[in-house]
């Protein structure tokens, strides 16, 4: 099999980012009929501005297609997620909505029930990259940072279509961890923003001298005398709730999909495009774009 070079976008991240970019200038883009398109405008965009930057021979979407609810993680632990608000309801329509764009691209549109778009893209970078694959991840979660390797680089988006691109070298040299060690970094400092309780009263340096010192979570646990005693009472008080966050913040990388690369190729017909982008009345910058 050829190498390719395949691009796999973090559906969520890009919508959302889209929408409150836009929204947060006042711009609800809606067509004439009053249908909400400035997230699918925005994301629309953005696929094309990383198609432009990557030049993918094939491109990929990974979705969320579940509730916090009847995620598997949910059932591991139900503090999961538990503060995340309803969308906004300009929003709401939309995520069908953009999911016909991808498909007038022949874009693939892939998720599985229970399971998370980072789930998604850590299964096809773990399948794919096996195969000799190069593997670039376009995404705001800096928890796919455990999926970089010499065959997955990640790109974290940033404000002003801006991102951050990282390899196992620069991941070194930014955050001083290698990927291995992402997961473990996070099972100590947990995250608010998923409500992963990690260790209380460790943060984010702390948490990266502990691993980069003993290499791992469990070699931590295993020389706890090497810690202060206050921090090894932490630690020890806290240890199964560690270990749990070690499981929640860990990138699921055998999700059953069913895909096929071929279906993925970065090909489109762009009188379909256009057709799409005149339906939505997406004006003339968007469809110059597209030939």
């Amino acid at each position: 099999m050829n190498q390719s070079k395949i691009l796999l976008i973090d559906g969520m991240s890009f919508l959302f980012r889209a929408f409150y970019a836009s929204a947060w200038s006042g711009g609800y883009r809606q067509t004439s009929d009053g249908i909400y398109t400035n997230a699918v405008y925005g994301f629309t965009k953005m696929m094309l501005d990383y198609a432009d930057l990557v030049r993918p021979t094939h491109l990929v979407v990974g979705w969320d297609v579940a509730s916090r609810e009847s995620l598997v993680r949910s059932q591991w632990y139900d503090g999961y997620k538990s503060n995340r608000q309803a969308p906004p309801e300009e929003l709401v329509p939309q995520f069908d909505l953009v999911k016909e764009v991808t498909e007038a691209f022949a874009v693939p549109n892939l998720g599985c029930p229970g399971f998370e778009g980072d789930d998604i893209l850590g299964t096809l970078s773990e399948q794919l990259s096996s195969e000799g694959h190069q593997i670039v991840i376009a995404t705001g979660d800096y928890d796919s940072l455990q999926l970089v390797s010499e065959q997955v680089s990640v790109k974290i988006l940033k404000n002003g279509g801006k991102h951050e691109h990282y390899t196992p070298q620069s991941l070194l040299a930014v955050r001083g961890i290698v990927p291995e060690q992402v997961v473990d970094v996070k099972a100590l400092m947990g995250d608010t923003s998923d409500c992963i309780p990690g260790c209380p009263g460790i943060g984010e340096k702390t948490a990266t001298k502990l691993i980069t010192e003993h290499g791992n979570l469990d070699s931590l646990y295993g020389n706890l005398t090497a810690c202060t005693p206050k921090m090894r009472s932490k630690l020890e008080e806290h240890r199964d709730q560690v270990y749990l966050s070690q499981k929640l913040a860990t990138i699921i990388r055998d999700v059953p999909i069913e895909y096929t690369l071929e279906a993925a190729r970065w090909e489109y017909d762009s009188a379909v495009v256009k057709e799409k982008f005149e339906q939505l009345e997406f004006g003339r910058s968007l469809v110059t774009r597209v030939g």
